[in-house]
């Protein structure tokens, strides 16, 4: 169902307000397709699978840093050539990269420019690319939820996606996608990383 819900046409989201769930997600994608790049900026995902908890076929993982961000984007931009699938986790910490005083408008402009040359490869090459971005509160007329970059990622997306914990299904609800109608849930069953 994976190969389904993801696009190779734009950039696919996947918002989250329990990580556990995005890491149960991730890992259960990441193990459908046979090459992943991993751009891991929070180390969650690379922790597990460095622990053998997460099953994957191939998976080169990328943690960035401020220095080395703009090389690393260029062996990835490169490596999408032989790769089935390219993961950008997570929006959030991306701006942990850099200094507090560097924490401008212009680091959303340098968001949106890698995203989208990630994006462009990948609808060039057929691969989907997704982000992931975890939901936090704003206020805007009462507390509300909201991805980081949330006009970003609502202007960009071809497909966005939340995923939750019911119980011990992970669920995937469709927000919004090109050949699922909105609100569709897909439930993975028995997709849970147990230690």
């Amino acid at each position: 169902m994976s190969d389904r819900i993801l696009s190779t046409r734009g950039l696919n989201t996947l918002t989250f307000s329990d990580p556990y769930a995005k890491l149960c997600f991730a890992a259960h994608v990441v193990s459908q397709y046979k090459k992943v790049i991993y751009v891991d900026l929070d180390t969650t995902f690379t922790a597990y699978l460095n622990a053998g908890l997460v099953r994957a076929n191939s998976v080169d993982i990328y943690l960035p840093s401020e220095g080395r961000l703009v090389p690393m984007v260029k062996d990835v931009l490169e490596s999408m050539r032989t790769s089935s699938l390219v993961i950008f986790d997570s929006v959030n910490s991306f701006y942990n990269l850099f200094r507090a005083r560097d924490r401008t408008g212009g680091l959303n402009h340098l968001l949106s420019v890698l995203l989208m040359l990630l994006v462009r490869r990948g609808v060039d090459e057929k691969i989907p690319v997704l982000a992931t971005s975890m939901l936090r509160y704003r206020k805007e007329g009462g507390w509300v939820q909201s991805p980081a970059s949330r006009r970003l990622l609502q202007r960009k997306s071809a497909v966005r996606l939340s995923v939750d914990l019911i119980e011990s299904d992970l669920v995937v609800t469709i927000v919004e996608h090109e050949s699922i109608p909105a609100g569709t849930q897909v439930v993975y069953k028995d997709s849970l990383i147990t230690v």
